[in-house]
């Protein structure tokens, strides 16, 4: 029965899984599909597809010309977006390579996504007690030396933005608590080029942070290090942050910026 789509797959709803296979088929199909093909082709009722295909509809993923349904400007957004992450994370896995081999530690490249920083790539260190990010993870803006970076580098009217949305949260006793706080680390970050997470986010834990930028000279994220403060000690943030802040400038131009 076309109704009938019990299997689902893991940790996705019904109506998600159903929508997704919509875009799915409609993906291969350039020309566009009209309503009841493309609901014979995904085992739905004409009804169900409809009533999903409207509410993509609505965030432009799918459109309707001319009886067929198409693909819409969003999903092309959405792919854009997996592919740029995708050349750039593998550009810089080399670059990461050469920042963990010169600083001993676990490298990381977080890059922007709409309002959030994600990571994407990391290389681990060799050492048993090493700091990990999680590929696939957000970066928090205030507490971490990739989000403090990005806040300072990218334009004035984004960062606000993205700042009053923050919710402030207190993590460990050097944690910001308020966007002025903030604010005063975020001009010491513009001063030196990099910025440094001193176990703000978690005690023992230290990360430097600087930007990276596209061919537009336009900020799309940041490499780090991260590990525990007994080996990154204060001593060494200076040393570790002009590291971190060439292997920055390095990769934004291997992706053809022109940093200052």
């Amino acid at each position: 029965m076309p109704e009938d789509f019990s299997e689902k797959r893991s940790g996705h709803t019904q109506s998600v899984s159903r929508a997704l296979s919509l875009l799915s088929k409609l993906a291969e199909t350039p020309e566009g599909l009209n309503l009841s093909e493309l609901a014979r082709r995904v085992s739905l009722a004409p009804s169900t597809a409809h009533r999903l295909l409207t509410t993509l509809q609505l965030d432009q993923f799918v459109r309707f010309e001319d009886s067929r349904w198409l693909i819409g400007v969003q999903s092309f957004n959405v792919g854009q977006a997996y592919l740029r992450a995708r050349d750039v994370s593998h550009m810089a896995r080399p670059y990461l390579r050469m920042l963990m081999q010169e600083t001993g530690e676990t490298t990381n490249l977080a890059l922007l996504e709409g309002s959030e920083l994600v990571y994407v790539a990391q290389v681990e260190c060799p050492e048993l007690m090493r700091a990990l990010a999680r590929p696939g993870a957000a970066a928090p803006w205030s507490c971490s030396a990739v989000g403090k970076s990005v806040l300072a580098f990218m334009p004035q009217d984004e960062a606000e933005k993205i700042i009053q949305e923050i919710d402030f949260k207190s993590y460990t006793g050097r944690s910001h608590i308020n966007a002025a706080g903030l604010m005063r680390d975020l001009a010491r970050v513009r001063q030196q080029g990099f910025a440094c997470d001193d176990e703000e986010f978690a005690d023992g834990l230290r990360c430097i942070g600087a930007p990276v930028m596209d061919k537009n000279n336009k900020i799309v994220g940041a490499v780090s290090i991260s590990g525990p403060s007994v080996r990154i000690a204060e001593a060494k943030l200076s040393q570790f942050g002009r590291v971190t802040m060439r292997t920055a400038k390095e990769l934004s131009r291997a992706l053809g910026a022109n940093p200052a």
